[in-house]
């Protein structure tokens, strides 16, 4: 019983050696690589790396992960005792047994999964004749005042996207970083240290540069990044508990979003958003928004927006008045089932139109989307707004639904006089896509080549 004890005591002792281990390793790899890749002083990697190691710390899949190369290597333990007390047939037995077929089983049925995924039957005919071979854009711009937009991310060092877009009809690039804020409420907002904003101007520099040798314009698009998530809490909900945590959140808020707007007005970028799904921040604080659009505006002398979400809030921003545009986030539910027809999406647009329609009036401003985009899976009209999760790793792909709604949207709000363009979410820049993935991005998917042609009057 004793020994039973101690051979208990040791496999676990071992096993958290081992475990630790691991992990050490995995952090230090991290925080050299966060260090090397992005090129920031030791002070600025360690702000990032606390922040990723508290986010790393609480997701349960982390703890699955870092035992993989525990079982892993009690795996290769396994088939060295076997080939040790049996030899070569021991061996033999071991891996057809413990490799062979489970690699087997899992080749069929990642082979079955792929098979169903990818069932869908749509038969689509690339327009080619749609496509700018020019050198530049069309300034399409110039004849409907309707911005032809795309926010880019992980943009390829030799930046054959932006030349990609083009082709394609897109006049905008929105540029999208990101502002790190721990929780909701608490005035956690992290400023932008001198390193990242030399390394984010000469990176921004080179895309701008870029851009304008095509005549592609850009958006400066800022979004904050919750890094704790709680109770489902995202940045709409980010609401301070005190007077003071309030004026210390707007503070910082403040300080970065003018150092953005800095940034946009010396690379002359053409169009800037103060802010992105900041509900309760406008409701509670309304006049801290209007000075803030005062100070952009002081600095920055090209066209402003603010990105409103979809469901209500676009219709109680209080400061349209004082933008270019009314931005909106426009995830709008356009049907209630999978496999929508065409017509219902067109008719749920419609009545969106007419709410929308309203808010353009009343403050006699321009509507923009600041983000419009469909995943490629089946119920993407549902509810547009969800990101793909660990569930939908093997649902059914349909790029047919994803072609839907944006026919639905230009069939119906594309052509409205006071509509004044759109903002898709997303290209990924992830080089040539065979489009055969769920998630919202376009490239190699029929939707680019529809809204490329939509893009053409």
């Amino acid at each position: 019983m004793t020994n039973k004890i101690k051979t208990k005591a040791s496999v676990v002792k071992h096993f958290l050696w081992f475990y630790s281990s691991i992990i050490f390793i995995l952090l230090v790899f991290m925080f050299l690589l966060i260090l090397f890749k992005n090129k920031y002083a030791v002070a600025t990697t360690v702000l990032f790396f606390k922040d990723f190691v508290g986010n790393l710390f609480t997701s349960p899949s982390f703890y699955v992960i870092t035992t993989i190369p525990y079982f892993l290597f009690l795996f290769i333990k396994n088939i060295i005792y076997d080939y040790k007390r049996n030899k070569i047939k021991g061996l033999l037995k071991s891996v057809f047994f413990k490799i062979a077929i489970p690699v087997m089983i899992l080749f069929i049925g990642n082979k079955a999964l792929q098979n169903y995924r990818l069932s869908e039957v749509l038969n689509y005919t690339w327009d080619t004749t749609i496509e700018n071979n020019s050198t530049k854009v069309n300034n399409y711009y110039s004849i409907d005042n309707k911005q032809r937009g795309i926010h880019v991310f992980n943009i390829s060092k030799d930046l054959e996207d932006i030349e990609l877009l083009k082709t394609n009809n897109f006049e905008w690039i929105t540029l999208t970083p990101f502002i790190n804020q721990g929780d909701y409420n608490k005035p956690t907002l992290r400023l932008i240290s001198d390193d990242s904003y030399e390394n984010m101007l000469k990176h921004y520099k080179v895309i701008k540069e870029e851009c304008d040798s095509y005549g592609i314009k850009i958006m400066l698009k800022p979004h904050i990044w919750l890094s704790k998530i709680e109770n489902g809490k995202w940045r709409s909900d980010i609401e301070m508990e005190t007077e003071q945590d309030w004026n210390t959140w707007f503070e910082n808020y403040n300080q970065t979003i003018i150092k953005y707007a800095e940034l946009a007005e010396q690379l002359q970028m053409e169009q800037f958003c103060i802010g992105t799904e900041l509900e309760t921040t406008v409701y509670e604080k309304p006049d801290q928004w209007k000075a803030l659009i005062q100070k952009v505006r002081a600095i920055y002398k090209g066209k402003l927006t603010y990105a409103a979400n979809w469901d209500n809030e676009y219709k109680k921003v209080p400061f349209w008045g004082e933008l270019d545009y009314i931005g909106i986030q426009a995830y709008f539910p356009i049907s209630v089932k999978d496999d929508p027809a065409l017509l219902e999406l067109e008719n749920y647009w419609r009545k969106h139109a007419e709410e929308i329609v309203l808010v353009s009036s009343k403050f006699n401003k321009p509507i923009l989307f600041t983000e419009l985009g469909y995943k490629s899976i089946r119920g993407t009209s549902k509810k547009p707004w969800e990101w793909n999760g660990i569930m939908n790793t093997y649902s059914k792909i349909s790029k047919k639904e994803q072609l839907l709604c944006y026919q639905a949207f230009f069939n119906t709000i594309w052509e409205e006089p006071w509509f004044h363009g759109i903002h898709i979410w997303e290209w990924q820049s992830r080089g040539t896509s065979s489009g055969n993935n769920t998630n919202f991005t376009i490239e190699g998917k029929p939707s680019l080549n529809l809204i490329a042609k939509h893009f053409k009057p």
